[in-house]
């Protein structure tokens, strides 16, 4: 962000002066375990700790500025070495200044949603378009209510692009962060079963997701999804309430009809290959990333790509730069040659499915091994999701299969159904042994496939593999 003055701070955030030391201010933050060097420090309140109970340690990391919304001892304390304004909502606070900065920024604003591939798409469209553009995005999952305002706040002077993820499980919360960031792009990726603990049905996901169409304002340009249900009928909705061609992007994996399409040509254990049109250009490529899934992420990217300027071929050249991050459809290495494909960020049925499909298409001479957690927040569905997965994982032709999760058992009764009764391990809690007596086994041809929720922390189970350059952190 710009260097902030006291007088602009409070008048965005409407707050009052408890005491003046410093006037101006470099950057924001809210983690005192980091260097708070003339930043301005708001004081949230999350689910395990109050950042009010941390004002001391925030000073003595640099901080120049405290947000407070709650009286405490320590703020009279501070007041005579720290600017202080207090506020009604800290959180709320950090919402408007936010909102301020972006009004006074002039970086074009991406938006991005969808059940699956909200992220990895993310990191697809910032390396394509950091070849070209001053490109800012959010780290990691940055991508709720405090996630997409830093992430508008750490934007540098010389943005021209800034990429924010949005995340959502209730409904009006992709309203209030489009209010937020007011983006000129926006895009979901796909509607599927993410947070159906949430909301009941896919109608109902679909309904919540559609919220950055609608609360984007009328000028921004809207990518649109063909091949998704839900995605597709918005899309519909579209042509009605925004006529002006250049207001539409959409993609297809086989709609010759839209504006970036791509399909997968061959798909190999570290790449893919694929061929389409961008724009009317065709292209044919390879990008080091594994999983047909990754087909749609890439198509985001380019219509993004599209959306901001670039021209076709400068798109299909910076796509080929295109890999995953940590715990996405990552491929790891392991002393015994093994290879690893870890996907620990995140699960639901549908990327569950769409990762198990990818692996039942590869060729090995060793063993395919299939290492899954539970799929979390699935409510009332969970049992039966388990048993879905179950019995997609049944069908895979894995030669040994563990999983661990609460559903363990619904899990077997998917695995039964369809008739497999080779290796099962289950178990309702990570098990160091089993961990290692899989480990023990691996052999240079073998595949092991690792996924389940982040809640799960699949990461454990590499640590008995031992795998060659990987960190346990994200």
């Amino acid at each position: 962000m710009k260097a902030c003055l006291l007088n602009t701070l409070i008048r965005s955030v409407q707050g009052e002066v408890v005491s003046t030391v410093k006037t101006s201010f470099s950057s924001v933050g809210t983690d005192t375990r980091v260097d708070l060097t003339d930043h301005i420090f708001f004081a949230l309140v999350g689910d395990q700790f109050d950042a009010h109970d941390f004002l001391d340690q925030a000073v003595q990391k640099g901080a120049a500025c405290l947000v407070v919304h709650r009286d405490t001892p320590m703020i009279s304390r501070l007041a005579p070495w720290v600017t202080i304004i207090k506020v009604k909502d800290t959180l709320k606070a950090l919402q408007e200044f936010a909102n301020y900065c972006r009004l006074n920024s002039s970086a074009t604003i991406v938006g991005i949603t969808g059940s699956n591939g909200k992220t990895t798409s993310k990191e697809f469209t910032a390396t394509l378009l950091s070849q070209y553009k001053q490109t800012h995005f959010s780290k990691g999952s940055f991508n709720n209510h405090w996630g997409v305002p830093l992430t508008l706040l750490s934007e540098p002077e010389d943005s021209e692009v800034t990429i924010v993820e949005m995340g959502m499980n209730h409904y009006g919360e992709l309203t209030s962060l489009s209010r937020i960031a007011v983006p000129d792009i926006v895009v979901c990726t796909t509607v599927g079963r993410a947070h159906i603990e949430h909301f009941g049905s896919i109608s109902n996901i679909a309904k919540a997701k559609e919220e950055i169409y609608f609360a984007a304002p009328d000028k921004a340009i809207r990518i649109y999804n063909l091949d998704n249900p839900e995605t597709l009928l918005m899309h519909q909705k579209a042509l009605a309430q925004y006529p002006k061609a250049k207001q539409i992007i959409t993609f297809s994996k086989g709609n010759m009809k839209a504006d970036v399409m791509m399909q997968l040509e061959k798909l190999k254990i570290d790449e893919l290959k694929i061929k389409g049109m961008i724009a009317g250009v065709s292209g044919n490529i390879t990008v080091p990333v594994f999983g047909a899934q990754n087909v749609i992420n890439l198509m985001v990217a380019a219509c993004i790509g599209l959306a901001v300027g670039l021209k076709p071929d400068e798109i299909w050249e910076g796509l080929k730069k295109c890999k995953t991050i940590w715990g996405r459809n990552q491929m790891i290495k392991t002393e015994t040659g093994a290879k690893i494909l870890f996907d620990g960020y995140n699960a639901n049925p549908d990327s569950m499915r769409a990762l198990i499909d990818n692996v039942n298409i590869i060729k090995t001479t060793g063993k395919k091994i299939g290492v899954f957690g539970q799929m979390l927040e699935l409510g009332s569905m969970s049992p039966a999701l388990h048993r879905e997965l179950g019995e997609s994982v049944g069908r895979a032709g894995f030669s040994q299969v563990w999983f661990f999760g609460q559903d363990w058992e619904s899990f077997e009764k998917g695995l039964m159904h369809v008739g497999y009764r080779s290796n099962v391990l289950l178990t309702e809690d990570f098990e160091e042994r089993i961990a290692e007596q899989i480990a023990v086994g691996l052999s240079s041809e073998d595949i092991v496939l690792v996924k389940g929720s982040r809640g799960m922390k699949m990461e454990r189970f590499l640590r008995f593999v031992h795998p060659l350059e990987f960190s346990e952190k994200a």
